[in-house]
């Protein structure tokens, strides 16, 4: 888990806040944007297969699904021209999902040879697929419509990019190494960890200027288990 801000606004070059900011953003009371957003909670789940063991710790392949969610109440199409400009009972949500496939290498060495240095520094680096969509205050993928009141766009679609992850696990084994022996024996886990990383995320069909924009460089925390 982390926390996530999807740099749409990043090719932004108007006056004042990016479409972004402009709904997801700060609000004054009256409900106009006066900050940027915050960033809003991000967590997944990754899976990696491990291929070889042969320079000082494991290589693989690894898969990483994460999710992040924003919601803001929705604008008024015609605000009034004093008082408030948001609707206080509609909703609307922004959902980015992020899909990496990554080469993985772990140096484990240290950690299994020095019962005193229990840490396994990693790098994870691979192609990735950003999927988003945004809902409007009925639940419903948000539409664009044109003045005869037909359909010519939707709010969703996805940005292909690269993602690199620089980590520090924290083997648990050191705990108590007689119940985590009896553990690997008994589950055929045979190591969990705790771990911290930094996560960069470039998602934006690789640099093109009219694609949308959902990455972003964040820390994040987690639990893993080897088996």
């Amino acid at each position: 888990m982390g926390t996530y801000l999807p740099d749409v606004d990043r090719n932004w070059s108007g006056e004042g806040y990016g479409p972004y900011a402009k709904i997801f953003g700060e609000t004054d009371n009256d409900g106009v944007t006066i900050g940027q957003p915050k960033k809003s909670i991000y967590g997944g789940l990754a899976f990696e297969w491990q291929i070889t063991k042969k320079l000082a710790g494991p290589i693989g392949i690894g898969v990483q699904w994460t999710m992040a969610r924003d919601k803001a109440q929705a604008p008024l199409a015609e605000p009034p021209d004093e008082g408030y400009t948001r609707s206080r009972a509609d909703t609307v949500r922004f959902t980015v999902m992020p899909i990496a496939l990554q080469a993985v290498y772990r140096f484990e060495l240290l950690a299994d040879k020095v019962r005193w240095a229990p840490f396994v520094p990693y790098v994870k680096a691979g192609v990735a697929y950003g999927f988003w969509w945004t809902k409007n205050g009925s639940g419903k993928i948000a539409v664009l419509k044109d003045g005869d009141n037909n359909v010519v766009d939707r709010g969703r679609g996805g940005v292909w990019g690269y993602q690199i992850n620089l980590g520090m696990m924290l083997r648990l084994d050191f705990l108590d190494p007689g119940t985590a022996r009896t553990f690997d024996r008994i589950s055929g886990i045979n190591h969990t960890y705790l771990f911290g990383e930094w996560q960069l995320t470039r998602l934006s069909n690789f640099g093109r200027k009219d694609s949308m924009n959902l990455g972003d460089s964040t820390w994040m925390v987690g639990l893993a288990a080897e088996f």
